[in-house]
């Protein structure tokens, strides 16, 4: 457990054919028509619907996702969460063709937080489509002690002078599907017992990347009709505190210029994620 830093700079390549019948999936699970087909652009941020970690069973943790030392870096503490993360749309992705994604581990980086000891892995992804780039990402995962419950968020609340607004009631059966869409096996987006009595969660908690999805997707549909390549040219994203079920959230943007400012943020305005997406064309006021 003592050579997390021997995997910086080391990292893996990974194929994968954009099935647009993949995308039709997602779209229902959003409640929305499934009319992809090929040669339709994947929209933003939906190639988490791809590029999966083959691991075997065998090689699972005990929260479902793959042990550490097998995809990331052996850090000696188990809690996984999101931190955020960046996203540059360079090209399209267009359904029906193959796509291949580079990783790399950036960083490694211990701190003290609030909390106590927490480990930050920053990992690099270069999606390339026929030897060009097609989408830079960069993401980071933070570890923490276990058991220790949900984190307590200091500060302002979530705002309250959105332009556009939409509120989302995930159930059980979404997650699960965003969980099977996503080749994601930790327990806490499926696995009440495992929630309450292991992490210290309330309920299930709503995947970071799907809140993600849905902030983009709201700021894309302000820019030009979703799917549309050219509305958004980057994102970046950071996770506030987790959403659990049963409770309804909204997901809020105002725009100023190219630049809407996006929120995820519960009933009582506790803010879950705040984001920034750039516009790939500019409005007379940018």
């Amino acid at each position: 457990m003592d050579d997390w830093q021997d995997w910086i700079g080391g990292g893996r390549t990974t194929t994968a054919f954009l099935d647009p019948e993949q995308a039709n999936r997602m779209a229902v699970t959003l409640d929305r028509d499934p009319d992809f087909k090929a040669g339709d652009t994947l929209p933003p941020a939906w190639h988490w619907l791809y590029f999966h970690d083959l691991v075997r069973a065998t090689s699972l943790g005990t929260d479902g996702h793959p042990a550490l030392g097998v995809t990331m870096p052996p850090v000696p503490l188990p809690r996984r969460m999101w931190a955020g993360g960046e996203l540059t749309f360079h090209a399209p992705l267009p359904l029906g063709t193959t796509a291949t994604r580079t990783t790399t581990i950036r960083s490694v980086t211990e701190k003290q937080g609030r909390t106590g000891r927490l480990y930050f892995v920053t990992v690099d992804h270069d999606i390339q489509v026929a030897g060009a780039t097609a989408v830079s990402e960069t993401q980071t995962i933070v570890y923490r002690e276990l058991p220790m419950g949900p984190a307590v968020i200091d500060g302002q609340p979530a705002p309250t002078d959105a332009e556009f607004s939409r509120t989302w009631h995930l159930d059980s059966t979404a997650l699960f599907r965003y969980s099977a869409l996503t080749f994601n096996g930790h327990r806490i987006h499926y696995d009440a017992d495992y929630c309450r009595t292991v992490e210290g969660y309330p309920d299930l908690v709503i995947h970071g990347p799907l809140l993600a999805t849905l902030l983009l997707d709201l700021a894309a549909e302000q820019a030009l009709p979703l799917g549309s390549f050219s509305s958004v040219s980057s994102f970046r994203y950071k996770a506030r505190s987790p959403l659990f079920l049963p409770d309804a959230f909204t997901v809020n943007g105002r725009r100023d210029g190219r630049r809407t400012t996006l929120w995820a943020a519960s009933p009582d305005r506790r803010p879950a994620m705040e984001a920034e997406a750039l516009d790939r064309k500019s409005t007379p006021d940018a």
